[in-house]
């Protein structure tokens, strides 16, 4: 189970000296958002450090964790730059064909090629987490604001 799931069904926090489900959600989100680079104008790499295979790479299921998180902080707190940050990565993700007019969610794209040469695979993770980040940013643009706070 995820963190931002523990906050979102108010499971009870760890104790008061440790860091709380929001809190640790918070801090994978500003982690996730402090790797953002502009290589291919923007995304997130599949790897953290240049030494690892992989690295070159932008991928779909990075850059929707981000997307997810970003929306279900977002519902969760009613902050709009969560929101704003989930908007511009759905927008990037869909500029560069890694979802396309169908919504068919491929793998992800080198930037040797700046992200011109899409690897076409499509896995089911790919395509829950983006559902899941989608369906609550739907929930998040109809409802304005917090489910849970």
């Amino acid at each position: 189970m995820s963190v931002m799931t523990a906050a979102e069904l108010n499971f009870t926090n760890p104790n008061p000296d440790q860091p709380q489900w929001l809190a640790l959600a918070q801090a994978v989100w500003n982690s996730l958002y402090s790797r953002l680079d502009t290589v291919c104008n923007g995304g997130l790499r599949w790897q953290t450090y240049s030494v690892e295979s992989g690295y070159n790479y932008k991928n779909s299921i990075a850059n929707g964790c981000f997307f997810n998180i970003g929306a279900r902080l977002a519902v969760y707190t009613g902050n709009s730059s969560y929101a704003n940050h989930a908007e511009s990565i759905w927008d990037w993700i869909t500029s560069v064909g890694l979802i396309n007019e169908q919504y068919y969610i491929y793998d992800g794209a080198t930037t040797v090629s700046n992200c011109t040469a899409i690897t076409e695979q499509q896995f089911s993770y790919n395509a829950g987490v983006w559902l899941l980040g989608a369906a609550t940013m739907y929930n998040y643009v109809s409802f304005k604001g917090p489910l849970h706070a």
